[in-house]
């Protein structure tokens, strides 16, 4: 794999929270809307969610105080159901056995059960995404044992390294991307009046320190490019008896 520098993140996340990511045991149901900020990531997720919710019972979105019947979906915003995967408020720390093992948030893992699947948003690059299924005898598939991680404190151990460059072992992942020209405007001026991490240079500034990869996320070139090389050679492990569920989606 090409080594791309490590990459920038807003405030409201921390390096507990990436590593929380990276480690969070897949569902073959699982789905992630994976893209560079301001790529029609929100879009994508109504699209997926409205599929989701074809054939069940739903109230219209808003409509939150109204009565559950058991199977009414009722949401404000589609990321009730489908939350960014690296903000800090979407996990929390929970006291175990082995230490602390990092959990996602209770509401998260609420909303979650009523839908009867995990969905998220995500802008990180694909070799800072989960890769393991929870399910039992899965064996990894390794795309790349050398390089480094693209987490933005820099590259890990080589023995943990190489375990984030799989292929991943179950789940979903659709990427998303569009003009580079509409997303470095619309991103300047979400980030502009973006209370985490606002920029206040002008634009021209926004624009250099971009193409540099120096703003939140990084290059949108680094992230398509992982992207693209994961998809490349992207082919499931069905060893663990749910190739079935992958047939059906």
């Amino acid at each position: 794999m090409m080594t791309f520098p490590p990459m920038p993140l807003l405030p409201i996340t921390s390096q507990s929270t990436i590593s929380a990511c990276r480690e969070l045991p897949l569902r073959p149901s699982d789905i992630f809307v994976c893209s560079y900020p301001k790529s029609g990531t929100t879009w994508t997720q109504h699209i997926v969610l409205t599929l989701l919710l074809a054939d069940r019972k739903k109230l219209p979105c808003g409509n939150s105080d109204a009565g559950n019947t058991g199977d009414d979906l009722a949401y404000n915003h589609v990321s009730d159901y489908a939350p960014f995967f690296e903000i800090d408020a979407h996990w929390q720390s929970s006291p175990s056995n082995d230490g602390t093992k990092v959990l996602l948030a209770n509401s998260v893992r609420e909303n979650h059960d009523r839908l009867g699947r995990r969905m998220f948003n995500t802008h990180l690059r694909w070799d800072m995404l989960p890769k393991r299924c929870e399910v039992d005898g899965c064996t990894p598939q390794n795309d790349d044992k050398k390089g480094n991680d693209d987490v933005n404190t820099g590259p890990s151990d080589d023995n943990d390294s190489h375990v984030h460059k799989q292929r991943p072992q179950c789940g979903k992942f659709i990427y998303v991307t569009r003009n580079q020209i509409d997303v470095v405007a619309s991103f300047y001026h979400h980030l502009s009046n973006q209370i985490e991490g606002t920029y206040t240079g002008t634009f021209e500034t926004f624009l250099r320190d971009w193409m540099d990869g120096k703003i939140p996320f990084g290059s949108s070139l680094h992230h398509l490019i992982r992207f693209a090389g994961g998809f490349a050679d992207n082919l499931y492990d069905t060893s663990c008896g749910h190739d079935d569920i992958l047939r059906r989606g």
